[in-house]
């Protein structure tokens, strides 16, 4: 059907013709589950437009705040999702939240605050950053790969979707919302080698790109932690590198459409349908293990506010082609990246670190 904002919703025809659909979810952050798990998780190119576009990310407050008029991808899921339960799909919603024990105990050291480490603990944190310099890339992504997080539920609900996402958010606001008076001139952001897109696989400039200014920037209530035309410097090394079965598209994204330009709206206008409807990227995702010709232009929007809101952004570490072909700048150490920032902020900017993990949501007041 089409909602009243004349959206058109599809979804799979096997759950839509279902008596009953069970959904089952861990939910990590707030922009997971609720409605968005049905009619974005199971919906077609032809749904996801709607929402997954230029236009849509750039009038989201932040993705992280799904409460009325502050996500725009938050609203329309929840017009779609009501849409479906109005046409007579009986949704089962089960959500589950999990605590913040990220890492095991050879790697506990990165669940705990600087200050508090152990000499022990410090020796582990010298030790596993000796291994990771030296350690070739393949290696390292292996020793990641295998690294299997204790994590122990907080709680599991069940019932209507929108009665059992409530409580949902209650959980996770709980042990994740974190008061911050006032923005930052410049927020340093440290990137995990994991997004929920390089799962086995590798984490490509866009992923880097999408993670940082897609998710990590979004992780707030209000308002971003950085002030408007602020500094947002990150930590990666941004290889130019790609899974050639995982992320065909994003090779041909990142060669093609970013060598031309990196606006937005203009890569959405003159690239996006052709890669949407591509035949042989079609077939990949049906036949293979790659993701959709779309995906990477998703990606892409995903980082469009964060991009829009910051001044500059700079990537310490960072491969200085991949980064450039990215749109933003290289620095080889924060000392650096700083004096670069000089002239966006000034000499005596304030300076706001965003520790991760836990996973939290900054509370901006």
């Amino acid at each position: 059907g089409t909602t009243d904002k004349h959206e058109d919703v599809e979804i799979s025809k096997r759950a839509a013709e279902s008596d009953l659909l069970v959904y089952i979810n861990v939910n990590l952050v707030a922009m997971d589950g609720g409605h968005k798990s049905v009619a974005i998780g199971l919906a077609g190119y032809r749904s996801l437009k709607h929402h997954h576009n230029v236009d849509t990310m750039m009038h989201s407050r932040s993705y992280m705040d799904p409460r009325p008029g502050h996500s725009a991808i938050a609203d329309s899921a929840t017009r779609m999702g009501r849409l479906i339960a109005a046409n007579g799909l009986t949704v089962f919603q089960i959500e589950t939240t999990l605590n913040a024990e990220t890492f095991p105990k050879n790697l506990g050291f990165l669940n705990k605050r600087e200050w508090e480490w152990s000499a022990y603990d410090q020796g582990l944190m010298m030790a596993a950053r000796k291994a990771n310099q030296i350690a070739p890339p393949r290696a390292r992504r292996e020793f990641y790969r295998r690294v299997e997080a204790p994590y122990k539920l907080t709680g599991i609900n069940a019932g209507e979707v929108e009665a059992v996402h409530e409580r949902t958010l209650e959980n996770l606001h709980r042990q994740q919302l974190v008061e911050v008076q006032g923005q930052t001139d410049v927020l340093v952001l440290g990137l995990p080698y994991i997004s929920p897109y390089n799962v086995n696989s590798i984490m490509n400039p866009i992923l880097v790109h999408c993670l940082g200014l897609g998710y990590l920037f979004n992780m707030y209530r209000n308002m971003p932690i950085v002030k408007p035309g602020g500094v947002v410097i990150m930590y990666h090394p941004v290889p130019w590198e790609f899974h050639q079965i995982h992320h065909p598209s994003y090779v041909d994204f990142f060669e093609e459409v970013l060598a031309e330009t990196t606006d937005p709206s203009t890569i959405e206008s003159k690239y996006e349908e052709r890669y949407a409807t591509d035949p042989w990227y079609t077939h990949l995702y049906r036949t293979s293990h790659s993701y959709h010709g779309v995906h990477p232009f998703y990606m892409w929007y995903w980082g469009a506010h964060g991009r829009d809101h910051a001044g500059d952004v700079i990537f310490v570490g960072g491969d200085p082609k991949s980064v450039a072909r990215l749109g933003y700048r290289a620095a080889g150490s924060f000392r650096d990246a700083l004096e670069m920032a000089k002239d966006t902020v000034g000499s005596s900017p304030s300076i706001t670190y965003f520790h991760a993990p836990p996973i939290m949501i900054a509370d901006v007041v």
